[in-house]
Parts: structure tokens; C-alpha cells; sequence
């Protein structure tokens, strides 16, 4: 009779054990809102925008100089370390690391001239007035 009880209490912990593993909550990653604003000075350029190697943007933009802004993406991205890439005209590239905690605004910028792209991270949108 006792090995019967011993039985049953060691099937029934195994039962419970397996019962909070199953019902235990997965570490499912906070998602935040990134906005991606393609600024200044852009001129019929083609641009490309890539966070972590997937493709946000492909297509040509000119800046509204009363604005300063070409476009706007909103998008959502997971906390972390994360990659934005930006290639314009097929040959300026720019990649940078950024970490994102919260919401996050990225405004990319372009010096035809000196053939640069640069980036401004905020924690805030940009205003257009």
C-alpha cells in the first residue's frame, strides 16, 4: 500500500512540476515604436533604409524644404541592440549601431557634397512646422 501512495505522490508532483513549466511565461521582448524621417538635403536620390538587415524604405525622395523632411516611416522594433543602414544613389553607405530602450525617432540627413549621411537619435518625434 505504500509503494501505491509513493506512486502516485511522485506522479502527481512530476504532473505539477510539468504543469508550471507549460504554464510559465515566455520572455517575449518589449516592442517599442521607432520613426525613421529621411530629412535634409535629399534631391530625387534614391534611398534605401534597413534596420538589422530588413528593408524599410526603397524609393526616391525629395526634401520639402519648407519642412525639412522628405518622408517618414513609423514602424515598431524590439528592445536591444539593433542596426540601421542607410545606401543612397547606390553609392553613399552609412551603417550604425543603436541600442533602443523606448520609443525612438532616427532622423537621416544627407551632404550630397561631401557624399555623407548622417543620423540624430530622440527619444521624441521630430516637429515640422
Amino acid at each position: 500500500m505504500n509503494t501505491n501512495i509513493m506512486k502516485k505522490t511522485i506522479l502527481f508532483t512530476s504532473l505539477v512540476l510539468l504543469l508550471f513549466a507549460a504554464c510559465r511565461k515566455a520572455n517575449n521582448p518589449t516592442v517599442y515604436d521607432l520613426g525613421v524621417d529621411v530629412q535634409v538635403t535629399f534631391d530625387k536620390d534614391n534611398v534605401q533604409v534597413a534596420i538589422d538587415n530588413q528593408p524599410l524604405l526603397n524609393t526616391q525622395v525629395t526634401t520639402n524644404e519648407l519642412l525639412g523632411l522628405a518622408t517618414s516611416i513609423s514602424t515598431v522594433n524590439t528592445e536591444g541592440k539593433h542596426t540601421i543602414k542607410v545606401v543612397v544613389n547606390g553609392t553613399v553607405v552609412k551603417t550604425e549601431s543603436f541600442t533602443q530602450s523606448g520609443e525612438l525617432y532616427v532622423g537621416i540627413n544627407y551632404n550630397k557634397t561631401a557624399g555623407d549621411i548622417s543620423f540624430k537619435f530622440s527619444p521624441h518625434r521630430f516637429i515640422y512646422d
